[in-house]
């Protein structure tokens, strides 16, 4: 059940409708492109990181850790139902789907993707991190998620960065500037 908090800020968001909002919001949360920017993000962190293949290979396989953990652990022991399919006020554009909502694997995959690529490139880290609050606030405004299903995405995410951050100097000897 949602915290009176939790549905406070997900009537904040998810009442803000506007057809311009709903397209810029659906793109925060497209699959696609969002792994478009992954492996773009990779590859620039295999040219121009000083930890090059490493960093590009961490990026792609935090990625993918962070989803597995979320959609294949967490979510199926929480079982939390999406705010979409549990309040009828909600909207969403896009459909509810038919996963649960805790943790957000969106915001997951993000925040790991963030925590990579401010190691491996702190100049980008103001946009690595933009980026995964976007995403956040999409699942939200979409209605697919409530605010703590997006908090713990993140936080199980950015665990999962740093943890396979910390596993890699230890493996490769890589340095931490």
């Amino acid at each position: 059940m949602a915290s009176p908090l939790d549905l406070q800020f997900l009537r904040l968001v998810n009442d803000h409708a506007s057809p311009a909002l709903d397209h810029v919001m659906a793109a925060a949360s497209n699959r696609g492109l969002l792994l478009t920017l992954a492996a773009a993000f990779a590859v620039y962190l295999g040219v121009r990181s000083p930890h090059r293949w490493v960093a590009a290979a961490l990026l792609l396989v935090a990625v993918g850790v962070a989803d597995l953990v979320s959609v294949r652990v967490v979510k199926p022991a929480i079982d939390r139902e999406r705010p979409c399919h549990s309040l009828a006020s909600v909207r969403a554009p896009l459909g509810c789907g038919s996963g649960k909502s805790f943790p957000s694997a969106h915001a997951a995959d993000t925040a790991a993707a963030a925590a990579v690529v401010s190691w491996a490139a702190p100049a980008l880290a103001p946009l690595a991190l933009a980026i995964a609050l976007l995403v956040g606030v999409s699942r939200v405004y979409l209605g697919v998620h409530y605010p703590s299903d997006v908090v713990a995405g993140w936080v199980l995410g950015a665990a999962i960065g740093l943890a396979l951050i910390a596993i890699a100097r230890l493996r490769y000897a890589v340095r931490v500037r």
